[in-house]
């Protein structure tokens, strides 16, 4: 497997992959990514930014998607109902690495491939020096929550997105 930074080559395969996560969610009743978000210009600017990342198999192919941001997260300045494990700035001396936007390709759902995107944000985090990973979701993705879990994440509060959506927020020390 090959993590590496997303290319504007990658776009229309990313963008597969994103409408696929909707399709799930949409089917599993979670009201997330309803709306066409991801939008082709949300990654357009991960791109741009260098935040967006592929995980693709031996072949090249792309299995996976995520945006690995070092620079700090506005939303994560508040949180509610709880508390960040750690205290960090929110700009560029920011303190935690935040992931943002995972999906997996539907054929290949189960097989850790969200995990290993984590694993690789912790890889990216800590050459820059961080010190923890933040992550939200939606209250009701469930098997996100679990895969959160299952890589050490702690549930901390509820953050407010800039639309006014509340979500999960989890955070773990690396």
């Amino acid at each position: 497997m090959q993590f590496r930074k997303t290319t504007e080559a990658d776009l229309p395969r990313v963008n597969e992959i994103f409408e696929g996560a909707r399709r799930t969610m949409h089917a599993a009743g979670i009201d997330q990514w309803t709306d066409g978000y991801p939008a082709s210009s949300d990654i357009q600017t991960d791109i741009r930014a260098g935040n967006s990342y592929v995980l693709c198999d031996d072949d090249g192919n792309i299995l996976a998607t995520c945006a690995v941001i070092l620079s700090g997260e506005p939303t994560y300045t508040v949180i509610d109902d709880g508390a960040w494990l750690t205290d960090s700035p929110d700009d560029e001396n920011t303190t935690y690495v935040a992931v943002h936007r995972v999906a997996t390709d539907t054929e290949s759902r189960g097989r850790g491939l969200a995990s290993r995107l984590l694993s690789e944000a912790v890889i990216l985090g800590k050459r820059a020096g961080k010190t923890s990973l933040r992550i939200d979701t939606h209250a009701d993705n469930k098997p996100m929550q679990g895969m959160l879990a299952r890589n050490g994440l702690s549930y901390c509060g509820i953050i407010t997105l800039e639309s006014g959506a509340k979500r999960n927020a989890y955070e773990k020390l690396l």
